[in-house]
Order: C-alpha cells, then structure tokens, then sequence
C-alpha cells in the first residue's frame, strides 16, 4: 500500500476539509469548478479526465500545474460516492511526491469507481494498488508499461473482478505479455477483451488463443 510522505495522512485533510477555500488549492476556476463538483458529487456523466494539457474538452477534466494542490484532489476522489470513471493522461514529476503520494492514496480509497483508463504508464505505475477497490469492472491501459510493471499488473489481477479489459499499444517480450494473459484467465467473468496496436508475436498469439478457448471473452 501507498505510504503518504509524513504530515499529509489522511487526517491532515479531514481536520481542514470543513472550511477549505477551493481557490486556494486551484490554479484556475475551471480547476475549482471540477473540484467543487468532484466534492458535491454532482460530476458531468460520473467522470473525471486529470491532463496536463488541451487534448481532451469533453466532460469535466482538471488540467493540472504547479499551483494545484493534488492532495486535496486525490483527497476528494477518494471521498466521491459517485465517480464511476477516471481517466489518467498524466503523473506529477519527482517535485511533486507528497502531492502525488496523497494523490494516489485518493484513488487507492475510491469505492465508487468502475472505469480507469490510462494514458500514461507513470500514473499506471503509482496507481496500481487501485485493486483495492471491488467495484472496479473496467481497465484500460493505453500506454506502453514495460517488463517490470506487467508482472505487478499480473499480480494486480488476481484481485480484481474484471469485464473488460484494454492493452493497447505496448511493446512488451513474450515473457511479460504472457504474464498478463496467462493472469487474465483467471477472470471467470472476463466479457471483453481488446488487445490493439502491441507488438505481439507467434507465442503471444498462441497464449491469447488459450485465454480464448478458457474464457471465451466477446472481443
């Protein structure tokens, strides 16, 4: 479990969550408009995009800077009752660790949640832990993990309880392909299965074949 650095446990925003000014934890009034939906729980269509940049302007998204608190974003996540899909296209960098500590420890706490799509492998990498949530029915990972990070994904999954599950463009040998399918076979309730754009090769193929003939998921 996610180990938030010391003076911002969980505490540290309950005592000041009553009399918080938005303002002072935003960058801008969009940001604060989101937080303040995120935190009455009145979120467009249950989501929330987290950027650092303009891709996305559909939905509610928060695009975040240096002046934005993510401890109390990832504090309010982690409150919602009513978030049912997060997108990720982004991570703090290395000067943001206590922020992104808490950040991450929001989402860990999340029950609500039932959609995380990833767009960026360090937000995956930090995120990972996310199996603590048994309401999550949805993962995505749009984004090149690497080796080291499958085998925690593939040990991830074994607490999980997932319909679908998305891969797409990776790049990963046949050892570390192979140790995600081969985990996805235990997913008895498996319903989709969409594996695009990877560099997959004759083993990978024949390993995907084997999860086919167990599960059957509608790819």
């Amino acid at each position: 479990m996610i180990q938030l650095e010391k003076g911002r446990q969980s505490c540290y925003y309950d005592k000041r969550a009553q009399d918080l000014q938005l303002s002072e934890i935003t960058s801008c009034s969009e940001n604060e408009t989101v937080i303040r939906k995120l935190r009455t729980n009145d979120l467009k269509e249950k989501q929330l995009i987290i950027k650092d940049d303009d891709r996305f302007e559909l939905n509610d998204y928060i695009s975040i800077n240096q002046d934005d608190d993510l401890g109390w974003l990832g504090y309010f996540i982690g409150k919602s009752e009513t978030l049912q899909k997060l997108t990720l296209c982004c991570w703090p960098d290395e000067k943001e660790r206590v922020g992104a500590a808490a950040f991450a420890e929001g989402i860990y706490r999340n029950q609500s949640i039932q959609r995380l799509e990833f767009y960026s492998s360090a937000a995956f990498q930090n995120v990972i832990s996310c199996r603590n949530n048994g309401n999550l029915t949805d993962l995505s990972l749009c984004c090149n993990i690497g080796g080291e990070v499958a085998r925690s994904l593939a040990l991830a999954l074994g607490g999980m309880s997932l319909k679908l599950f998305h891969l797409e463009h990776n790049s990963l040998d046949s050892d570390s392909f192979d140790t995600i399918i081969k985990a996805l076979i235990s997913q008895k309730q498996l319903e989709r299965l969409h594996v695009m754009f990877n560099a997959i090769d004759r083993r990978g193929c024949e390993t995907l074949s084997d999860l086919l003939v167990v599960g059957a998921p509608r790819i």
